[in-house]
């Protein structure tokens, strides 16, 4: 299994901080009480000495109030790229606390990456300064430079804030859009016209409120559920399609009635919207593996299939989003690559390799993938197997 340092998919960084200040809401970390002077300031890890870093290396000394997420933003101008800057500082055992007078590595390897993709997200709009922040304000997205050499974004924001997943049939979501601004539906003034959706911008009335954990200032995915997901062959069903269409700030709430602006959009958002709480997802950051040569045999791991693909059912090739039967509790985690393969129709005569998965995150038994190497367009129920 080719991976990288293990990132939860669902991983929220709190505020940089002096060394006792509290945590945000929400947070389950808790700042380290060993602290110790190293130097003039005090931390709670034991960094390396800035003269000991190879020459000309650029480092970065944190203050008061930086996050990783805020520095990504300043070094590589988006800030979902948080984890290449605690890639390279591996000292800091906790992404959630970082502390003033400690000095970072900016640029090596990994982070030297950054620089050279940081615009392979053309999401638009600036990033946002905290991370309970909406993510894509569109759909647009171009495909990272891929190379085995060096540490790459294996996603952009878009891939896994526009995309969904495959989850439970009967996922419980209570809180759903009910209606908009306007009673009827959303009117065009001079155009005449009237529409059944609205976007970014729009102010919506939302069914629940606190009593159904709704609270005022947070940011949610508004969810679409879709179809239920069979596997390829055996037809077993193996969870709903979640389709993300947007994102909504909910502004006011009672016991069982909220506000709410739209913040994001992905598609066409309408009445139904299920709203589910947002979580942070960090983009992998990894080293594409070379493709299997004709000659190599296959790695015995856990396979699957892929089992869909948005709107598509064959064709599929490099920067195509898939999503597949194997998640988090078959020991799949964000990073991890899968060699695509199809299994000859002539007997004896062995497989034929596809191309390469990148997954983006996880479920129990399903992930979403991304297609980052290929010999051969792929379609659903093609096979994958754990490198």
């Amino acid at each position: 299994m080719v991976s990288v340092r293990r990132v939860a998919p669902v991983l929220l960084l709190v505020l940089a901080i002096p060394a006792l200040a509290a945590a945000p809401k929400k947070s389950s970390s808790r700042p380290p009480h060993e602290l110790h002077r190293v130097g003039d300031h005090w931390t709670a890890y034991n960094p390396p000495d800035p003269s000991t870093y190879p020459p000309n290396a650029k480092t970065y000394t944190i203050k008061a109030g930086d996050t990783l997420w805020g520095l990504a933003q300043q070094f590589y101008s988006n800030a979902y790229l948080w984890p290449q800057l605690w890639e390279g500082n591996t000292w800091i055992t906790d992404a959630h606390w970082i502390y003033p007078g400690d000095a970072i590595l900016v640029e090596g390897e990994v982070v030297q990456a950054a620089a050279e993709t940081k615009q392979s997200s053309t999401l638009g709009g600036n990033a946002p300064a905290q991370p309970q922040s909406s993510a894509p304000q569109s759909l647009t997205s171009t495909v990272p430079a891929v190379t085995a050499a060096t540490p790459v974004p294996l996603a952009t924001e878009a891939d896994l804030y526009c995309y969904g997943y495959i989850g439970d049939p009967n996922e419980p979501m209570p809180n759903r859009i009910d209606s908009f601004e306007d009673v009827e539906m959303t009117y065009h003034p001079h155009v005449l016209t009237q529409t059944d959706h609205v976007s970014t911008g729009d102010f919506v009335y939302v069914a629940g409120g606190t009593s159904t954990g709704l609270n005022a200032g947070d940011t949610y995915l508004l969810v679409l559920p879709g179809d239920l997901v069979s596997a390829p062959h055996s037809k077993k069903v193996i969870g709903r399609q979640y389709r993300y269409i947007g994102q909504a700030k909910i502004l006011c709430a009672d016991a069982t009635r909220s506000r709410a602006i739209i913040t994001q959009s992905c598609r066409e958002i309408t009445n139904g919207a299920r709203l589910k709480p947002l979580p942070q997802l960090p983009i992998p950051i990894a080293r594409i593996p070379d493709l299997p040569t004709f000659c190599d045999p296959a790695s015995g791991k856990t396979s699957g299939y892929i089992v869909s693909s948005d709107g598509w059912e064959s064709g599929l090739a490099i920067a195509n989003l898939v999503q597949i039967n194997l998640g988090r509790d078959d020991q799949i985690q964000p990073g991890d690559f899968l060699t695509v393969f199809r299994d000859s129709p002539l007997e004896g005569q062995g497989r034929m390799v596809l191309g390469e998965l990148a997954v983006l995150t996880t479920e129990g038994h399903t992930a979403t993938a991304r297609i980052v190497a290929m010999r051969r367009t792929m379609e659903v129920g093609d096979k994958v197997e754990i490198r």
